[in-house]
């Protein structure tokens, strides 16, 4: 129940952006920094998604839940599949030689 009100906190603030400048202040010079922060971090968050590469979002989404998060999964397979069990291989290549003496 706990990770999933984090989810669903951590879904809700991400998204949240735009409530920051009333956080920060209304001066000028506040709000250009956020204008340039949010730029900077769109653009980082595009060539990420474009090199199918976890983004900014992603990263901190999976380091709250410990799950493989991707918000971009939500277009193909529905709200569930936003995040998945970790798999992790059991193999390890120097140890495991399949078998081999």
């Amino acid at each position: 129940m706990t990770r999933i009100t984090i989810l669903i906190s951590s879904l809700l603030l991400l998204n949240a952006c735009g409530t920051l400048p009333a956080v920060v202040g209304t001066t000028a010079s506040s709000y250009e920094s956020y204008k340039t922060i949010t730029y900077i971090k769109g653009g980082v968050d595009l060539g990420l998604a474009a090199n199918d590469k976890k983004t900014t979002d992603d990263q901190f989404l999976s380091t709250i839940t410990g799950y493989d998060c991707k918000i971009r999964r939500v277009l193909k397979d529905g709200l569930e599949a936003i995040c998945q069990e970790v798999e992790y291989n059991q193999k390890h290549p120097v140890l495991d030689n399949g078998g081999k003496k």
